[in-house]
């Protein structure tokens, strides 16, 4: 049966399923393509990821085996050809059209958006056999979207892992700073038509501190945590500060500072001791952390901002959110220009000097940073090379498609940061052509800075909610101890050669998946989660115990820290107006 689409031909297979063929190759089986897909995706169905990525549709047999064989996995079907997609809606697809589990994309940008949408809890990817032989630069392009999504993922792995109890740990200290915290959705098209700096504190920013009090004149200063003291020092003190970071040590930026002109952007899960630096109000973007987006769910959403892996990116959205008509960025170097790492005198390069010995002087100390994620050297923009590493080209990345999505006009005033597709290199002096409009961005900062929340009522919700939610964790701790104590007896059972029957663990699952709180404790077990993906699949009975034995282990862990330091935060903070008699530095 001949498509009327160019290459592309339907036969019947031996087992009389229908076969597809593209550019005179077979995609499926010419004797039982249905069969095949069974085969191919039993492994896959058993681990039941959270996503795959089946990369060419085909027919749509494997797409409807995963989704007839797995519960919960998502499927991200990429196929070019509206045709052949329509094949497979017409075919096994057939029953799956309206489902909610399964997207086609057809170009690798949708495919870019989809993957962050769909597949941010991990997933796999299955190539359809033949379906691109004949394009390999398409399967090169697709290939470079997978690779730079999976690199991401892995940081964000490789982070949850260091940060993830930390995390945790800020945001219940947060919790009062939450009652009088804004939105950052408020501040949306606030600088309209104004021109902002983005100020970060990559080596090149020693280049532009000196015009720094000139550009403050004519355009919207935002810097992000490691910039602030610099730009302090030149004189500018900036209209608004990001700062995301979790960490004790990205905090002593702010050591001493006390900042009453400046608005903080932050997020949640900042360390606690930022928000003493800056006067109220304080503005939150709405956590990617389960814990967070709980209390969001009884203050209202606090408002998105890009989290592409740097506090720079969140900047660079949030200047995109304030609506100015373009940004130019200063020291977004994503590289180590001449070995080094950040500008002079920063936090960072005074901590370096400061640990610095003989054995180990400050250049060995940034020698290690750079070189620490696979460094070497790409593009700068002015024609020569700089070292960087793959942190920095996710962020690259980052900044590439969003630009090229949001259409911000970005440019760079500094020279020899890495290369950014979007971002065009221009001379200072472009910025110092620009109109003075201090006095007009000073009056709608001044406006903003009176905004306030309804501290006294949203207050009382995040006591409540607190308090039920600490409940739950308590409770879903307990489910986990008497599932453990199951499988010890199913590992005893196994242990003297009996029968092992795993249906007791049903009521268990059910009445884990039925706690609200489920959802926020496994945030803390996607390393165990990841590492005893395995054993599900397994026809060992050992195994399967095993990962059963872990996981419930884990949850019970997970359960109780998340109980426990929300349970501190009720002891020690009291929820008077959005603020605290203690300090929960």
């Amino acid at each position: 049966m001949p498509n009327a689409a160019v290459g592309i031909r339907v036969e019947s297979a031996q087992s009389g399923d229908a076969t597809l063929v593209i550019d005179g190759r077979y995609v499926h089986s010419r004797h039982d393509p249905r069969r095949e897909a069974e085969r191919a995706m039993a492994a896959l169905c058993r681990r039941e990821p959270a996503a795959v990525l089946l990369v060419g549709i085909g027919l749509g047999y494997a797409a409807a085996e995963v989704l007839a064989k797995t519960s919960v996995t998502r499927v991200v079907a990429y196929e070019p050809d509206a045709a052949v997609v329509q094949l497979a809606v017409d075919g096994p697809l057939a029953g799956y059209a309206e489902s909610a589990r399964i997207v086609v994309v057809s170009t690798p940008e949708e495919l870019e958006q989809a993957l962050p949408r769909l597949c941010s809890d991990g997933f796999e990817t299955v190539i359809q056999p033949g379906r691109f032989a004949s394009a390999p630069d398409a399967m090169a392009e697709i290939a470079r979207v997978e690779a730079a999504f999976r690199g991401r993922l892995d940081i964000n792995r490789n982070t949850l892992e260091r940060f993830g109890r930390l995390w945790v740990r800020n945001l219940c200290r947060n919790l009062p700073r939450l009652a009088g915290g804004i939105g950052v959705d408020a501040l949306a098209g606030r600088l309209e038509g104004f021109h902002a700096i983005l100020v970060a504190a990559g080596p090149t920013l020693d280049q532009t501190l000196e015009l720094l009090p000139d550009f403050a004149r004519r355009c919207v200063i935002v810097a992000v945590d490691t910039a602030i003291g610099p730009c302090l020092r030149a004189g500018v003190t900036p209209d608004i500060a990001v700062v995301v970071d979790p960490q004790y040590w990205n905090a002593r930026h702010l050591d001493r500072l006390l900042l009453t002109g400046t608005l903080l952007v932050s997020e949640t899960s900042a360390h606690p001791s930022v928000f003493r630096s800056f006067a109220a109000p304080h503005f939150f973007c709405s956590s990617v952390f389960p814990l967070g987006q709980s209390y969001e769910e009884v203050l209202g959403r606090f408002g998105p901002l890009g989290a592409g892996g740097s506090v720079a990116t969140s900047a660079w959205d949030l200047v995109r959110l304030l609506g100015c008509s373009s940004v130019y960025v200063a020291g977004l170097d994503l590289g180590f220009p001449n070995g080094a790492t950040h500008c002079r005198d920063s936090f960072f390069e005074r901590l370096a000097i400061g640990i610095a010995t003989r054995v180990q002087p400050a250049e060995r100390v940034v020698f290690r940073y750079a070189w620490d994620a696979d460094a070497a050297h790409v593009p700068d923009n002015v024609g020569g090379t700089l070292l960087s590493d793959r942190r920095m080209a996710i962020y690259r990345n980052w900044f590439s498609s969003q630009i090229a999505r949001n259409r911000l006009p970005t440019f760079a005033v500094t020279r020899g940061s890495a290369s950014i597709d979007g971002v065009t290199r221009v001379n200072p002096d472009r910025v110092l052509r620009l109109p003075d409009a201090r006095a007009d961005i000073a009056q709608v900062l001044r406006e903003v800075s009176r905004l306030r929340a309804d501290d006294q009522e949203r207050a009382a919700r995040i006591a409540a909610h607190t308090g039920a939610l600490r409940a739950h964790l308590v409770t879903l701790a307990a489910i986990a101890d008497r599932a453990c104590n199951t499988v010890a007896r199913m590992t005893d059972r196994h242990a003297r050669g009996l029968q092992v029957d795993f249906s007791p663990l049903t009521a268990h699952d059910a009445a884990i998946a039925s706690n609200p709180a489920g959802r926020i404790a496994a945030f803390l077990m996607q390393r165990a989660i990841n590492a005893i993906g395995s054993g599900f699949g397994s026809s060992s009975i050992a195994e399967q115990i095993d990962a059963s034995r872990a996981l419930y282990e884990t949850l019970g862990e997970a359960s109780r820290y998340h109980a426990g330091e929300l349970a501190r935060t009720v002891e020690t903070v009291k929820f008077i107006g959005g603020s605290t008699d203690n300090e929960a530095g």
